[in-house]
């Protein structure tokens, strides 16, 4: 049977910066709203978890910068290009390539498409996505793609230059008023209260719904699972801190993947099942908000 633990998950995201707390919990809302024609109870506490986070991500921009750097703004600009002129590529070769670049192109797409890194987001949010999408095409299979559609470079520059992003938004760090600071622990502390809810819930019903092989809702789960997985490993690992109101929002340096994953290993205490390897959940990278939504630095 598949489901979500969550014994630990409390503590390892309450000592997380807020960008990376509130980037987990638009993760999993993001997956939660994936589950179609979900019961009256499950579609309940979802709703009740998505008003939290939207409370969490305003609350966020009261506390973060409004004046987004010109640097900042021009790597931001560049790594944009950089995608963009990778992605361009990648149509055409699927299209005119050699049969070899044709099958190459479509499996790396496929990819591309999975981790929907949109230029248009918030910088944390297409921070984290792009840095999960640059360490998938780094390895495995998809890396021997890359060489076959000569995009290795384009590959590390896109890696440079999202990297560049992060750091650049790291030292607009700056210290936060008690005030400000209550604001999002105030947020935060109703947000990890709808997760426990909206996980238990799932949980629940992958219990009562399943049928001695498998439940409607072991997809999701295992996806779930993974991306708890990724969070806990590439994201969380880099620089927890304690209480809930620190400022901050770090990198995610080799990021791994969010397929989904094997056999149900379970470190560091976090969520998982029996048949997913996870833990932790966590949050994103960067701070600024980009894309054309107002915001600032990383509380």
């Amino acid at each position: 049977m598949i489901y979500i633990q969550i014994p630990e998950i409390s503590r390892s995201i309450s000592r997380q910066k807020n960008i990376r707390h509130l980037s987990w919990m638009k993760r999993f809302q993001e997956r939660l709203l994936q589950i179609a024609n979900a019961p009256a109870r499950l579609a309940s506490v979802i709703n009740t978890f998505q008003s939290a986070v939207g409370s969490e991500d305003q609350a966020y921009l009261v506390i973060t910068k409004s004046d987004l750097t010109a640097p900042i703004e021009e790597a931001d600009k560049a790594r944009d290009n950089t995608y963009s002129g990778m992605t361009s590529m990648l149509d055409f070769m699927k299209r005119l390539g050699t049969a070899d670049q044709q099958q190459a192109a479509e499996r790396v797409i496929e990819r591309v498409n999975y981790h929907n890194v949109k230029i248009s987001d918030r910088y944390e949010d297409e921070n984290e996505k792009m840095a999960q999408l640059v360490q998938d095409l780094k390895g495995g299979t998809l890396a021997a793609d890359i060489a076959t559609l000569n995009l290795t470079a384009t590959v590390a520059l896109l890696e440079q230059q999202n990297q560049q992003v992060i750091s650049l938004m790291m030292q607009r760090q700056g210290d936060r008023s008690t005030q400000e600071s209550n604001v999002m622990g105030k947020a935060r502390a109703v947000t990890d209260a709808a997760y426990e809810d909206a996980v238990m819930v799932l949980n629940a019903f992958a219990v009562t719904e399943f049928n001695g092989q498998s439940s409607p809702y072991d997809e999701i789960i295992r996806i779930i699972n993974s991306d708890i997985d990724y969070y806990w490993k590439y994201v969380f690992a880099t620089t927890a801190t304690s209480g809930t109101t620190n400022n901050g929002g770090g990198t995610t340096n080799n990021p791994g993947t969010t397929d989904n994953p094997g056999t149900g290993d379970n470190t560091g205490g976090g969520e998982n099942t029996g048949g997913g390897e996870n833990t932790g959940g966590g949050d994103n990278t960067g701070g600024d908000n980009g894309g054309g939504t107002p915001g600032g630095d990383e509380g």
